[in-house]
């Protein structure tokens, strides 16, 4: 079958009314838009701009999504085949767990017992993960905010059927 990966490419702004960062996420199924907590997660915030500046993010993919948990994106891409290919990362960085991991949030994903461990990947939480997340591995750091409107776009990906392949747990897939 024909694989449908969904494709992200992200666009950086700025709000001149609140005087925060705003990137705005375009996928297959539609588009959101985060805004970025830069003065509180300002190490955060500065390595995920890092990466939406270079280009990195483009043409990656939505690469996990679990219902009633969270979608996440930022570390493969899909180049016409199987399996998905990794993108490059920048150095790990540091922690920074400020914000609850509740729903509509984006944090950083990082490896097992190692807080410091973050680089690329990035999730949004589709409900309240405070009582898990900002706990486990010293907590994820929260590091922005989507808007319940855009929520839709996000809610609407979680809703895809996923799955398995070699190395990949639930990916979404659209008319596979």
């Amino acid at each position: 079958k024909a694989v449908n990966a969904l494709l992200v490419s992200l666009v950086l702004g700025c709000s001149t009314l609140a005087q925060a960062t705003v990137v705005e996420v375009t996928t297959n199924v539609g588009k959101f838009e985060i805004n970025l907590y830069d003065e509180s997660t300002p190490v955060t915030v500065q390595n995920f701009l890092s990466y939406v500046k270079s280009g990195r993010y483009d043409g990656t993919v939505i690469h996990r999504s679990i219902p009633g948990f969270v979608i996440q994106g930022g570390g493969f891409k899909f180049d016409q085949q199987l399996p998905l290919k990794a993108t490059a990362t920048n150095a790990q960085i540091v922690n920074e767990p400020k914000w609850s991991n509740v729903r509509a949030t984006i944090a950083m994903a990082k490896q097992p017992n190692n807080p410091n461990s973050a680089t690329n990947q990035w999730f949004v939480n589709l409900a309240n993960n405070a009582a898990n997340l900002d706990q486990q591995n010293s907590g994820f750091t929260v590091f922005g905010q989507i808007s319940s409107t855009d929520m839709a776009v996000v809610d609407a990906i979680a809703a895809l059927p996923r799955y398995n392949f070699s190395g990949i747990i639930d990916l979404p897939l659209r008319n596979y």
